[in-house]
């Protein structure tokens, strides 16, 4: 980013407060996370040896993610999970031919951290990247790391819904000095967004904070504000963050432990009340690990049952939803591929809850009374079955 008119550099405040937070060396404030890893990958082929083009995910995660490797010009080697942690199966892991893989990215979803210290030993082993994908982690930690830092580069998010939100903004954080000069590479001749870029952003904000009420989670799902969206595409800018994102991310990063204690008090609020043979079960942190729920990630006892629970949950005024639709294995611009039973049985049983801040207690009372059968809204939703039936 480069300095401003007066002199100033609009990304110190922002790098020094995300350096502070986590522990990492080099920072580079992106237009969104998706950018931000595109770029970060594309740096990490630079400084790899021929042939390795091919980047390992997870099986279930954010299409964005699968966009990210593609759009950076690399291929996605798909490997299942773990129904269990939603992290990879580690045995699949070690069956995998690698010998044309460029890094492996963990994703952490909904603020639970994968198990780091593995991938990072395997990576190691191996000769790969291994980057920490944190879009849906800042602050969490395992083995006492902060979430993000471990392997060879991080990645966090600032886009809606994530722990903190600027709208839009990533950071790429690293604590190679190899990397970091590689991304400043790439980032080299990017711009910021426009000005009108940023007048949208502002509107998005506004909207996007006013309707964080879960009662009116009604109203977002009808504007087009591309809240809850799930499709693949490549058709986004690299750019640098604007004055405007940096600034938003810096104010909110001052807010990030008590927004992360208040997701985490309303996960453990939800958790304590779960049946131990009620309709859901919860996904089990990793042992040592310090998750900040972004949702609370719960599986249904079957696809049936998953639908009519969110039905259930949304005419009790909560915005639950099923999350990602399918295992990224069989999103069709990658051409579908085997091996990703576990991935697909929980992208069928999936449902997640918000546990942001303006989640009150009533809410969870409501969420309890809908996960344990007895709040009027689940009657509903089962009659509702039986017409459509």
């Amino acid at each position: 980013m480069a300095a401003a008119a007066d002199g100033s550099d609009p990304a110190r405040p922002f790098g020094d407060r995300l350096r502070r937070a986590v522990g990492i060396r080099h920072v580079h404030a992106t237009v969104t996370g998706r950018a931000g890893l595109t770029i970060l990958l594309r740096a990490l082929r630079s400084l790899a040896a021929e042939g390795r083009n091919e980047v390992v995910l997870p099986a279930y995660t954010c299409y964005s993610v699968a966009a990210s490797v593609v759009k950076a010009g690399l291929t996605p080697r798909i490997v299942d999970i773990s129904a269990e942690t939603l992290d990879f199966d580690q045995r699949h892991l070690e069956d995998a031919d690698l010998s044309r893989t460029l890094a492996i990215v963990a994703t952490n979803l909904y603020g639970l951290p994968n198990d780091m210290p593995f991938l990072e030993a395997f990576a190691r082993q191996r000769g790969v990247f291994l980057v920490d994908d944190a879009a849906q982690a800042l602050g969490a930690a395992v083995a006492g790391r902060a979430s993000g830092t471990w392997g060879d580069a991080g990645l966090y998010s600032f886009d809606k819904g994530k722990n903190v939100s600027a709208i839009d903004g990533g950071a790429i954080v690293t604590s190679s000095d190899a990397v970091a000069a590689a991304v400043a590479r790439e980032m080299a001749d990017l711009g910021p967004p426009s000005r009108k870029d940023d007048v949208a952003l502002v509107v998005k904000a506004v909207v996007y904070w006013a309707l964080l009420r879960p009662w009116l989670y009604w109203i977002p799902q009808r504007l087009p504000l591309g809240l809850g969206e799930t499709r693949f595409t490549t058709d986004y800018p690299l750019e640098r963050a604007s004055r405007l994102q940096l600034g938003l991310a810096a104010t909110m990063l001052d807010r990030l432990q008590e927004f992360n204690t208040a997701r985490v008090s309303r996960a453990t609020a939800l958790l304590e009340g779960l049946e131990p043979a009620g309709a859901v079960r919860p996904i089990r942190p990793l042992a040592g690990s310090l998750p900040v729920y972004l949702r609370l990630p719960l599986l249904a006892a079957s696809p049936l049952a998953r639908d009519e629970t969110v039905r259930a949950l949304n005419r009790a005024g909560i915005g639950a939803t099923g999350s990602y639709p399918t295992s990224i294995a069989d999103i069709p611009e990658l051409a579908p591929t085997a091996g990703a039973e576990q991935a697909r049985f929980v992208a069928e049983r999936i449902l997640t809850l918000p546990t942001h801040p303006y989640v009150s207690q009533a809410d969870l009372r409501h969420i309890r009374s809908v996960l344990s059968g007895t709040h009027p809204a689940t009657a509903r939703s089962r009659e509702a079955d039986n017409v459509t039936g």
